[in-house]
């Protein structure tokens, strides 16, 4: 591996002058030296749509870091390089994030959040048309990169020209919607998904919750765990009242904004859906979150990222049926107003705090 680095090390053309076209060749030519032969491959194909050639111009200016995967992790993936070229670009972008800031990530249970380059909308539905975001965390034997419910490792480091290369054992998997992600039992959050597939929110019955939230910009569902569905005795009672659940579940989302936990810190507040204030507080057993100081519930998985916001698990149910719908909707609409506002951060999301939450 170390014989790896100092090939693409070694392969650092002139940076000054050189079209996209030259600075792609050379990255082809450096990853094929250094035997990510797959990702190189791929890489060659970019000139071939106008979408990937603007990745790849994207790519010769700035400050960035590349997560390559290894030709392991390629054969192990059931990916397919070659069936679709748009569907390359959008897996290379997810690859690639705004930046070069991972040695200066603090160590789990933190965790750091940055841009990536995918901000394809039938991919991505995040407020501003913010790019979607990658998650990654330290650990005794350096980054690992948490995706999809498993944990990528980096297996090795080095660069080219303007690139922090990271080479990664597994091929990085592009967040899925809301509901594809809820009811992956790999976060143990399918009574959460059912309950919420089975509340009707239109008059016709046609529309569940569930279909609700996968659709605007900037959604974060606190998804309390199966074992803290099971034992809130209240969830049975509210069954046959669906406005009190609509306004149950609305207190365990945040409309219009996507939280991370690094802003977890204390004196954050949100306001939920259902108009409810959302209080977050820390200390040595974890991170926690209250709907108007109804009940605290721990945050035990946090940064699960969806296509159109992020989920945290916790493990109580928010017992809160209030509903401020002026609060609510004043929460939205300056949520929108800010979000029409942003620049795409070339650093982390956020700013990690002393204790977060866990994988």
């Amino acid at each position: 591996m170390l014989f790896a680095s100092l090939v693409l090390l070694t392969l650092l053309p002139a940076v000054f002058g050189q079209s996209w076209q030259q600075y792609l060749d050379g990255l082809v030519q450096a990853l094929n030296a250094g035997g990510y032969t797959t990702l190189a491959s791929a890489s060659a194909a970019l000139n071939i749509t106008s979408d990937g050639q603007r990745l790849a111009q994207s790519l010769s200016t700035g400050n960035w870091t590349l997560f390559v995967p290894n030709n392991q992790a390629f054969t192990s993936s059931p990916i397919n390089l070659t069936s679709d070229p748009t569907y390359v670009r959008n897996l290379l972008s997810y690859h690639v994030v705004h930046g070069n800031f991972t040695d200066q990530s603090p160590p789990y249970p933190n965790i750091t959040l940055g841009r990536t380059l995918l901000n394809d909308s039938s991919l991505v539905r995040l407020e501003g048309n913010e790019p979607q975001v990658l998650a990654w965390s330290k650990g005794n034997n350096g980054i690992f990169v948490l995706n999809n419910g498993t944990i990528v490792s980096v297996v090795n480091k080095t660069a080219y020209q303007n690139l922090q290369v990271l080479v990664i054992d597994s091929v990085l998997k592009i967040p899925q919607s809301l509901s594809d992600t809820i009811t992956n039992s790999t976060y143990d959050i399918t009574s959460v998904a059912g309950a919420l597939s089975s509340i009707n929110v239109t008059a016709d019955n046609s529309t569940t919750l569930l279909n609700l939230l996968n659709f605007p910009r900037g959604i974060t569902l606190f998804a309390p765990n199966n074992s803290a569905f099971a034992a809130a005795n209240c969830i049975s009672g509210l069954l046959p009242n669906n406005t009190a659940l609509v306004a149950l579940f609305g207190n365990h989302v945040i409309n219009g904004t996507t939280v991370y936990s690094p802003s977890f810190t204390n004196g954050n507040h949100y306001t939920s859906a259902s108009g409810e204030p959302f209080t977050f507080k820390s200390n040595s057993s974890g991170v926690y979150v209250s709907s108007a100081g109804s009940n605290w519930a721990r945050i035990m998985r946090s940064d699960v990222l969806t296509s159109n916001g992020v989920v945290h698990v916790i493990d109580s149910v928010l017992l809160d049926t209030k509903v401020n719908a002026s609060a609510a909707i004043s929460a939205y609409q300056s949520a929108t107003s800010v979000a029409a506002s942003m620049s795409i951060l070339t650093g982390p999301v956020g700013v990690a705090p002393s204790t977060s939450a866990g994988r």
